[in-house]
This record gives C-alpha cells, structure tokens and sequence, in this order.
C-alpha cells in the first residue's frame, strides 16, 4: 500500500519499513566498528558498498529461481525494482562480496568486517520479518482449519480459535482468510540469533559471521516448509530450503579447512557431512508426509511433521556447531 508520492517516486509502507530497519542496522554497525577493533571509517565503507549490492544480488538471485516466470513478463522487469521480488540468500551473498571488498579498501581481513556485520543483520532480518505484516505476507496454515477435527491437520482440536485471529499471532491472506503468522516465529528466530551474536565472545576473524549464518541457514527449512504465501521454488523443491542445505555445509566446510594443516581430521569432516546429509533426510521425509506422498508415514498430523521437521532442523545445526568451535575457539 502506497503512503504517499512524490513526483515520479511513489513511498510504500512496506520499503519504508525497510528503509527504517536499514538504516537502524547501519547504526548497530557504526556502534560494532569499535567494538569489533575496525578501523575508523569501515562501517561508512561497508554501508556505501552493501546497499546496492544486496539489492542487486538479491534480485538476481529473485530472477535466476523464477527465470521462466521473468521470461513471461519481459526482461526489462529485472529493473522494475518497486515492483518486488528478491530473495534473502540473494542479499546475503551481496554482504559477503561488500564486506570483501570492504575489507580490501580499508586492508582489514574479510572476516572481521563480516563479523561486525552479522548483528546488525540479523537485526535488519528481524525488522524485515516483521514488515511482512504490512503486506499481507509470510503467513501459515489457515488457523480454522488447522484445528478443525474433521480436517485431521492437528493432534489437538479448537471449536472456535478466534482467539488467535489478531496481530501478531494472525495474518490474513490474500483472500482475508486468518491464518498463522510465520513471519513472525522467523523475527523471533532472527531475534534470538541477534541475542547469541551481541553476548558472543570474540572469536578468530570470520567466526560470528559463521555462527549466525548456520543458525540462520538451520533453522530456516522449518519456516520455509510452514510458509503458505509466495515462496520461491523449483518444481516441488523450495529455493531457500536448498539455498540453507548449501549455506549449512558452507559453515562446515569453511570451518573444517580454519583449522591447522594437522588439526583437519577427514573423520570430523565427514562425520559433520552424515550429520548434514541425515538431517537433510529427515525434514525431506516430512516434506513429503505433509503431503501424504508417504503410505507408512500417513497416520502423522502435520503439527506432528513439523515437530520433526523442527528436530532436523536443529540436526543441520549440531553437525556443524562442534566444527565451528574448534574452528574459531573464542578469545580469552
């Protein structure tokens, strides 16, 4: 919904928001550049170079899942950027080349530059999550439904749940239909990630980045698995549940080769790699018990799904976190 215009430019309530929510984590930034030992002028560096690099690579990333759909409407949508569509892991891999480039100009180490901008980004996902509510997006499973006993969605039944038909435990779709607020269990999740990366000590150069990233990239399949509005996907595989898989043996990856020459034990690797692949096959199962596509697994309600889902989830995350700490052990 517009707020207001002014002249050619029309003001959304929604890029507003997000204009707000930049412009606080730029401030969580310049508080970091101290705390964090960069030098003087690495957050203005870094605020000039990220802007316009995630928006760029967060519609490309938009653009490259959906190319059949970009195809349809024309390439020259691709610069239409008030008309939406970006992707999450798009911008996030636009930090990543500001805080390298960032790091080359002000001859800092990548690492520390990402570390000190992994709080004010979560930050930034917390206040993005809660935007959606502006626009209608980021909801669930309709809520009458869900507790309807007749539809056996859930283990537990609820006559009447108007109780939840409200902000911030509601959102309507499209069709004014009440369902479950998912942005919202994402800004919570965003939250607590900021909470973990603000108490964290200080780690070697890149490890906070790390840490955030695969709490982040862990937790997000379970999200993406509840969303019921516009998710981004291949065929019947959602794109940010792929992008989290990738991120998530990233993290290990990167932390494994951290490691001294002596200390990089294949075992550890692959250890962390069954762990990952396990996990990746249990929220796969219950991506297709949701959809009953499994018959041993059709007596499951799908609270029950997602509470597994949920475990994997944190599987990803536990494969990957011993590596890390051996990886980046924190400064006494």
């Amino acid at each position: 919904m517009a707020l207001f215009t002014l002249g050619p430019v029309t003001v959304y309530r929604f890029g507003l928001a997000l204009a707000l929510g930049a412009a606080l984590a730029l401030a969580l930034l310049a508080w970091q550049e101290k705390k964090q030992g960069l030098k003087s002028g690495t957050a203005s560096w870094f605020a000039v170079l990220v802007l316009p690099l995630a928006v760029l690579c967060a519609r490309i990333g938009y653009c490259l899942v959906s190319i059949d759909w970009l195809l349809d409407r024309g390439l020259m949508f691709f610069f239409q950027f008030s008309r939406g569509g970006y992707m999450l892991y798009g911008a996030l891999l636009g930090c990543v080349l500001a805080g390298w480039l960032t790091g080359k100009i002000t001859r800092q180490p990548m690492g520390k530059v990402l570390d000190a901008a992994a709080a004010p980004g979560a930050l930034l996902i917390v206040l993005g999550r809660m935007a959606e509510s502006l626009v209608g997006l980021g909801y669930g499973h309709d809520i009458e439904e869900w507790f309807d006993p007749f539809e056996e969605k859930a283990m537990i039944a609820w006559e009447n749940p108007e109780l939840l038909y409200r902000f911030p435990l509601g959102e309507q779709n499209y069709y004014g239909v009440w369902c479950f607020a998912i942005y919202l269990l994402e800004a919570i999740t965003a939250l607590v990630i900021l909470i973990i990366l603000l108490k964290t000590k200080k780690p070697r150069p890149g490890g906070k980045f790390l840490l955030g990233l695969l709490l982040y990239a862990g937790m997000q399949p379970l999200w993406e698995s509840m969303r019921q509005d516009a998710v981004l996907k291949w065929g019947f595989v959602r794109a940010s549940q792929l992008f989290s898989a990738f991120a998530v043996l990233a993290v290990l990856i990167i932390s494994w080769r951290a490691l001294p020459p002596g200390k990089r034990r294949p075992a550890a690797l692959w250890k962390g790699i069954a762990g990952i692949l396990l996990s990746c096959g249990v929220i796969m199962a219950m991506e297709f018990a949701l959809e009953q596509k499994i018959s041993f697994l059709t007596w499951m309600r799908m609270d029950v799904c997602y509470a597994v889902m949920a475990l994997g989830c944190l599987g990803l995350i536990f494969s990957v976190l011993p590596a890390w700490k051996r990886a980046y052990r924190i400064e006494e």
